[in-house]
Parts: structure tokens; sequence; C-alpha cells
């Protein structure tokens, strides 16, 4: 009786963020924060965020942001998120005891 063959499984594909480069452009860094390229550029450019490469760096014409820089800023926002919503509900309850 002949064998039948053995069915192949196929592997996973590795998702995303597994891949996730650790140096990312601006458009990768802007989809990576979910805010737009232009405000990632400005903040580059104005020293906020620090960068590698860039024009006239000699590394590479584009800027790359390094992800843990790009989280740092993105903790940042954050923190300062909590402290204006914690100083809107201050006001809030002001205006009520009012």
């Amino acid at each position: 009786m002949p064998r039948k063959p053995a069915l192949a499984v196929a592997t996973p594909l590795p998702s995303k963020t597994q891949n996730t480069p650790r140096g990312l452009r601006v458009e990768a860094a802007a989809d990576y924060a979910g805010l737009s390229p232009f405000f990632i550029e400005e903040i580059i450019r104005n020293g906020t965020l620090p960068a590698v490469g860039g024009p006239n760096s000699g590394i590479c014409a584009a800027y790359v942001v390094l992800r843990e820089h790009l989280d740092e800023y993105l903790d940042g926002l954050g923190e300062q998120a909590i402290e204006r919503a914690e100083q809107r509900r201050k006001q809030q309850k002001k205006e009520r005891a009012a």
C-alpha cells in the first residue's frame, strides 16, 4: 500500500512588530508615533528629537530617528497630557464650586 506524502506545514511569517528596525526614517517614525511626518521633521530640525543623518551629515540624506529616542519623547508627551488633564479637572471643580 503506497504511503501518502506528508503535508508540509507552513511556518508562520514573522509579524511586522518583530521586524521593526531600531532606526526609523521620518515617515516610519510618524507611523510608529501616530504623528504627522511634518511634525516629526519639525521637532528633529528644532532639536527636540535627536536624529542620525540628515542633509549634509555625511551619514545619509534622510533623518533616522532611534525608536528609544522617539519612545522617550512620546513618554514626555504622555506626562504632559496627564498634567494638563489634572489642571482641567481642577479648573472645572473650581468653576462648579463658584
